[in-house]
């Protein structure tokens, strides 16, 4: 089970649960996830599987150091990208965000969803597509796992 670290503003997000969105897309987010202080998300489709990342300001600010160090044309797409494609969200009182429309459309959102713990951050998906890639996400997690003394 998920406990919230006191010590930090932010949470490591660790863990897997299952919410249900309501009719206005709102997700409620695990009470363990939840910020001290700050409640602002990044939300962006991920580019590699079939959900949403959603992560704190630290994670936004650690790639948009990792982008200032491109050349400039990759610098200005990378960007371009990411803005475009984002979505800057806060938490409400209840501990629920609201997914854009086209967010939940694409990436087959209604319903129960799955949130899956990521460390520095997590991902919202879609609760079949989720047990469809656990195999191969376990089959090579398990080696890199292994090589950590895990």
């Amino acid at each position: 089970m998920a406990t919230n670290n006191q010590n930090s503003a932010v949470p490591v997000f660790m863990g897997e649960f299952r919410h249900a969105l309501d009719g206005k897309n709102r997700l409620t987010i695990p009470s363990a996830w939840r910020f001290e202080d700050e409640a602002e998300l990044f939300l962006i489709p991920s580019s590699t599987s079939a959900c949403i990342t959603a992560m704190p300001r630290r994670e936004i600010d650690r790639i948009r150091a990792k982008i200032a160090d491109l050349p400039g044309p990759q610098r200005a797409q990378a960007m371009r990208r990411i803005g475009s494609l984002g979505h800057q969200v806060w938490l409400d009182k209840g501990g629920r965000l609201s997914l854009p429309e086209t967010f939940c459309r694409d990436r087959q959102l209604a319903g129960e969803v799955t949130l899956s713990g990521a460390l520095d951050t997590f991902e919202i998906w879609n609760t079949d597509a989720w047990h469809a890639v656990l195999p191969d996400t376990k089959a090579v997690a398990d080696v890199v796992l292994a090589d950590l003394g895990l």
